[in-house]
């Protein structure tokens, strides 16, 4: 079994805990995305990050370098007539897969923690080719320990992260803080510490980094 595949399956992952974990992130791909607009995650892992976009209306294509990660995630997606693809491919050489600016979005979460800063450069500069924009959630440097790591993960500070997005040719790049608390502080505060237009406190204290980029 894939490494990934075992990973996810002794992980909880489902739609309820991915909408919660990834709301801010979900909502800027929508905030930033025109209407209907093609949309690539990279390494979708479960993709349903990708599944919930495309739910939302979005022509959405998931991406993994691993075959048994897509087949994976073919698998517990139901797909009715939802606009979502899977690809099998290599998010460090996407030329080869599609035209320059072929998506109006790249996104992804917990995907560049994972690598160098030489391969993060790298791979946001393949993202920026075929792509308008990039929006990826990281944890940041505020994580001290957390369950259920994958045991490579670097957690980088903001100032680290913008570092390297800039060396990629970012130009426009802004920074917001994911919603990252246990599920049942959700039911517990106001919504109002939700709302978008306080959003940019959460970037001063949230584990999670989210970068639109431009």
């Amino acid at each position: 079994m894939d490494k990934w595949v075992e990973y996810f399956e002794n992980t909880n992952r489902n739609l309820f805990d991915q909408c919660l974990r990834n709301r801010r992130l979900i909502e800027l791909v929508i905030q930033n995305t025109p209407a209907g607009g093609r949309i690539l995650e990279v390494g979708c892992g479960t993709a349903l990050l990708s599944l919930i976009l495309a739910d939302h209306g979005f022509e959405v294509t998931a991406l993994d370098i691993s075959k048994e990660v897509v087949n994976y995630a073919q698998k517990r997606a139901c797909l009715g007539k939802i606009k979502l693809k899977f690809i099998q491919g290599d998010s460090f050489n996407l030329n080869s897969l599609f035209e320059n600016r072929f998506f109006d979005t790249v996104c992804h979460s917990g995907v560049m923690e994972h690598f160098s800063d030489a391969d993060i450069i790298r791979g946001l500069l393949e993202q920026r080719r075929v792509s308008k924009r990039v929006i990826f959630n990281v944890p940041n440097s505020r994580v001290k320990s957390a369950p259920n790591l994958f045991g490579d993960e670097r957690f980088l500070n903001q100032e680290k992260w913008m570092e390297l997005i800039k060396k990629a040719g970012f130009n426009k790049v802004k920074v917001f803080g994911g919603y990252d608390l246990p599920r049942y502080v959700y039911f517990i505060l106001p919504g109002v510490f939700f709302n978008q237009r306080f959003s940019f406190w959460w970037k001063y204290f949230s584990k999670h980094s989210i970068f639109v980029c431009e």
